[in-house]
């Protein structure tokens, strides 16, 4: 976790790590590894963000600078990483989610808000580097911290699918719990 100075600090480097185009990234990452439903879902969330911030669809100038504003984490106070450590590749990689995931809801629960950021795990050396970190893979950065309400990305909320069309159910299922 990096707060203060250290994150500042680590801001700086990765904003250069940017303009250098010097990416490092520890988990293989494409557009096309989504199914097409998630693609879909992904790009609805984009046009509300940037539509919100009054961003259109080919400003690309706009939405570089949104992407290096995030590198900032969003103003966050604080940005947390979680590494995946071990020969367990995927498996591994599963168990820190559920970490994470308990992170999130333990953060939510005391009135922290927070942000998951997969564009910094695109320069996982930087980040190794500026911590002083040695062993293990990059998975995602968490910036977190008490969030502004009236900024306008704070008043998105993201679409969620239904269970049926998430989850198979097999024998007894009434729509609900059993």
């Amino acid at each position: 976790m990096a707060g203060g100075a250290v994150r500042d600090r680590l801001a700086d480097a990765l904003l250069r790590a940017h303009a250098e185009q010097r990416l490092s990234v520890d988990f293989p990452y494409s557009k096309d590894m989504y199914p097409q439903t998630h693609q879909a879902r992904r790009a609805e969330f984009g046009a509300q963000l940037y539509g919100a911030l009054g961003i259109g669809l080919d400003d690309h100038a706009a939405r570089a600078a949104y992407d290096a504003e995030s590198l900032r984490f969003y103003g966050a106070p604080h940005v947390a990483f979680l590494f995946v450590t071990g020969d367990g590749g995927p498996r591994l990689a599963a168990d820190v989610g559920a970490y994470m995931q308990t992170l999130l809801l333990a953060m939510t629960a005391y009135g922290v808000d927070s942000c998951l950021q997969g564009l910094l795990s695109f320069y996982a050396d930087t980040i190794r580097a500026q911590l002083g970190i040695t062993t293990g893979k990059l998975l995602v950065g968490i910036s977190f911290g008490y969030a502004d309400d009236a900024a306008p990305v704070n008043q998105i909320t993201t679409g969620r699918a239904t269970l049926e069309t998430t989850t198979a159910f097999h024998g007894r299922h009434s729509g609900g719990l059993p």
